[in-house]
């Protein structure tokens, strides 16, 4: 890591300082996550309450680090003490962490404005359900998952998703 992602880092951690003073006088909860900087693609970043951390897209914090720090972090910042103050069974982006986005003093958006290059193309697999006519196309992480035994259920008729012997355009 070469010295200007150094005080990149160092802007994120004064932020995370500053947000976990304001969640304990606010909340009465303490938050201190481990942070990561190994996120790629089109999130700026993820918050996992069961493991306590927070990844962050370092391409995009880097290319965009005001706006990173004081909307990026808090909102993922914001995930954790959320689940923390109101449990997991709360929505992601749902009342209770809009009024702890609010409280931080920060705008409660849900997705970044930020340019980014294209994420690579997942391969598709076609799916189907007993509706009439039902095609679903998965991309091959779902169709993995699948086929190590995992279920998609269709949201009509709840029946699980079977993979289509033919794609959309009659292909085999």
């Amino acid at each position: 890591m070469g010295e200007s992602f150094s005080k990149v880092q160092h802007l994120v951690s004064d932020k995370l300082k500053e947000l976990r003073v304001k969640t304990e006088k606010l909340f009465n909860v303490s938050v201190e996550p481990e942070t990561a900087y190994d996120l790629k693609g089109q999130a700026a970043g993820q918050a996992n309450y069961r493991e306590n951390r927070i990844r962050f897209n370092r391409d995009l914090l880097e290319k965009y680090t005001h706006e990173f720090v004081n909307q990026t972090v808090p909102h993922e910042f914001a995930h954790l003490v959320a689940y923390r103050k109101f449990g997991r069974t709360i929505k992601p982006h749902g009342l209770e962490w809009k009024s702890v986005m609010i409280a931080l003093g920060v705008e409660p958006e849900r997705t970044h404005g930020f340019k980014v290059a294209p994420s690579r193309r997942l391969k598709r697999f076609v799916y189907r359900c007993e509706c009439p006519d039902s095609a679903y196309e998965l991309t091959s992480i779902r169709h993995n998952r699948i086929q190590r035994g995992g279920v998609y259920l269709c949201k009509k008729c709840q029946s699980p998703l079977q993979q289509a012997l033919k794609d959309f355009h009659g292909e085999e």
